[in-house]
């Protein structure tokens, strides 16, 4: 008898977990870890809108199927309603690649769960693409505003796309001149073969072959977005640019095609979300935009484990990271936090359990530090010491106001504006590649880089945890007539 009971159980328990279940059958319905809104994050950031599908504007939505495993994947997903070919596709390839769902239970048994699901494909129809060339032409107004009026068209630049919507010639500027179009200037294309550093691999120093695609000036400004992709033309990262060449969006994407960091830029803030490799959101922090240049001290503001667990809720609770010292080796961090920023002990420790610093906050104020460098505890005062200029940010702006000469070309256009440039400061104090993160053209980037490069020589180097490093440093410069205009 007691054979019997036994088999009868395991036979209930088997189709139990067998059967596909609506959501109505079962006693808690399987659902994202850590709730709806990490999916809706997670599809707006992985889904690539197809370009032939979104030149002309899209407002619709696919609506997919699944069954949500016990082990946490979605399996057999396919449309049940969709917009075209290449939309659906896309939209399966996005659904493939989230597996952080809680599975659905009946009693304390994980079962099988039928899901469906709309994913809305939403994008501006491209007012200045030219479909018979291929090409995306924007118009400027007299001071390289961007302007729809084409009484005001002054300047334009085109934009020669591949099928995919990427850069794939020369970005072109030009100048009307009465029915005619005049050039003006262009930003070279360049597709090259690189060795990139796998992204997000456990496997140090881990490389492979990729190709990058830009388009930039003589000053190394960015005219168009950029992007790495495997030899296999699968995306590993991305760029995009907004007005003045200066960055706007940054994504990182794993081998499998999913983005695992973003960087989201305005004018005063950079906002960092990162995610692990089942698709859980992992960390999201937020940093001012300091000037001049770069960025300030990160607010800890979410943290979740793999699984969904949330370790850190608006700012508060104990926060994890990995991070490399300046020789490249990874280290191990964590600590509490309040209010998003660091509060009491932090400790980093290398891969071997090897104890690297120890730092003391209060209320993101370090109290006391040290590190252990070659078997040696040096203690510091900060962690962190920028570059800066000798005599201090007013010799800095002295030494560029006595030396630039404002172009001649943009005076007599009436051209003014705000150059960034971004330089490193090595550990003796020599600075070294130079390049222009946004500019405005008429020679004013030009200008910029001259009187930059005479600063060599002129600076304190960066300590990191009481070692010199060498560090990246954005400087802007300022370019403006008397009188304004």
């Amino acid at each position: 008898m007691k054979k019997i009971l036994l088999c009868l159980l395991f036979a209930t328990t088997s189709v139990l977990a067998q059967k596909v279940h609506l959501p109505h059958e079962v006693e808690k319905a399987a659902e994202p870890a850590g709730g709806m809104q990490f999916l809706n994050q997670f599809i707006n950031s992985n889904l690539q809108i197809p370009f032939k599908s979104a030149v002309k504007g899209i407002n619709q939505k696919v609506f997919i199927k699944g069954i949500v495993e016990p082990d946490g994947h979605m399996s057999q997903i396919e449309v049940t309603k969709g917009i075209d070919s290449l939309c659906n596709v896309e939209a399966v390839r996005v659904m493939n690649l989230f597996k952080a769902w809680k599975p659905a239970t009946i009693g304390d048994q994980k079962v099988r769960q039928a899901v469906y699901y709309p994913i809305s494909f939403v994008a501006p129809a491209m007012a200045g693409f030219d479909s018979t060339k291929f090409e995306l032409v924007d118009y400027f107004d007299e001071k390289f505003e961007p302007t729809l009026d084409p009484a005001k068209y002054e300047f334009r630049r085109i934009q020669p796309l591949d099928n995919r919507g990427f850069i794939k010639a020369n970005v072109v500027y030009e100048q009307r001149e009465g029915k005619k179009w005049r050039m003006l200037g262009e930003a070279g294309f360049v597709r090259k073969q690189i060795s990139y550093k796998v992204p997000f691999s456990t496997v140090k120093g881990d490389s492979m072959v990729a190709y990058s695609i830009s388009a930039r000036d003589a000053n190394l400004a960015s005219h168009a977005t950029e992007a790495i992709f495997q030899t296999n033309g699968q995306l590993l990262s991305y760029t995009e640019f907004g007005l003045n060449n200066k960055i706007s969006l940054n994504k990182e994407f794993d081998l499998n095609g999913m983005v695992r960091a973003q960087q989201l830029y305005t004018d005063t803030l950079i906002t960092d979300v990162t995610w692990y490799e089942n698709g859980q959101m992992k960390e999201h922090k937020a940093s001012p935009v300091m000037q001049p240049g770069g960025r300030g001290e990160p607010l800890f503001l979410n943290f979740w484990t793999a699984d969904g667990k949330q370790w850190v809720k608006d700012g508060h609770g104990y926060w994890r990271a990995k991070s490399e010292m300046p020789g490249g080796e990874e280290i191990y961090e964590g600590g509490q936090v309040a209010e998003g920023v660091k509060n009491g002990k932090w400790v980093g420790k290398l891969a071997d359990s090897t104890l690297y610093y120890e730092e003391v906050y209060n209320m993101g104020v370090m109290e006391t530090g040290y590190s252990m460098i070659n078997g040696e505890k040096k203690a510091y005062s900060r962690p962190m010491i920028s570059p800066a200029f000798k005599g201090g940010v007013t010799e800095m702006y002295k030494f560029l106001a006595m030396n630039i000469r404002y172009p001649i070309n943009a005076a007599r256009r009436g051209v003014s504006g705000k150059i960034l440039l971004s330089f490193v400061v090595c550990e003796d104090g020599s600075v070294c590649d130079y390049k222009v993160e946004s500019g405005q053209g008429f020679g004013l980037d030009d200008e910029a880089l001259r009187v930059v490069k005479l600063m060599n020589g002129r600076w304190e180097p960066g300590v990191s945890r009481g070692q010199k490093v060498r560090v990246k440093y954005n400087l802007p410069v300022n370019f403006q007539l008397a009188g304004g205009r």
